[in-house]
């Protein structure tokens, strides 16, 4: 397995125990799991390959590695489903909470019962459809990830080693 598979399989990995369970309400925060899975898979291929990663190569990876982790996250929670420990539960866990404090509040039943609709499982045509779209979200928030993790691990185009040494280059420079 070459450094760049490797990276993207770590990402990938820390992208779908990220969106997964409890862990998945991370991503309420501007898909903040997805972008911490960019910038492991940056931060890996930096410490395996030498040189500099170049600024796009970075987003390549991370787009890579949330589109894998999408995917790693939709197998994830199926095999959490008879714990009820996936997603779906505990989103809906959290909804019932929730509506049975509106309810207390004068919710009624009608209001109640349409928002607990029931989601689609992975193989209907919706599943389907809504994995191929966490995988354009994860990719597109994944390469977000990946940018920043160039920035902060890859060094720059020139042969540098990274922004730490950047920053100490400038201040010895002055």
């Amino acid at each position: 397995m070459t450094p760049r598979q490797q990276s993207i399989l770590v990402g990938a990995v820390v992208t779908g125990i990220l969106s997964t369970s409890y862990l998945g309400l991370i991503n309420t925060i501007c898909c903040l799991g997805v972008i911490v899975g960019g910038l492991v898979t940056t931060q890996q291929y930096a410490a395996y390959s030498p040189g500099a990663i170049a600024s796009g190569d970075g987003a390549v990876l991370g787009a890579s590695a949330g589109a894998a982790g999408a995917v790693l996250s939709a197998l994830f929670d199926v095999m959490l489903r008879p714990l009820g420990l996936d997603s779906q539960a505990v989103q809906q866990n959290i909804q019932e909470q929730f509506m049975r404090s509106m309810g207390e509040q004068g919710m009624s039943p009608e209001m109640m019962q349409q928002m607990q609709g029931d989601a689609p499982g992975l193989l209907s045509a919706t599943g389907i459809a809504l994995l191929l779209l966490n995988v354009v979200v994860f990719a597109v928030f994944g390469a977000i990830g990946g940018a920043l993790g160039t920035t902060l691990f890859g060094g720059d185009e020139a042969g540098g080693t990274g922004a730490a040494q950047t920053v100490e280059a400038d201040v010895v420079d002055e």
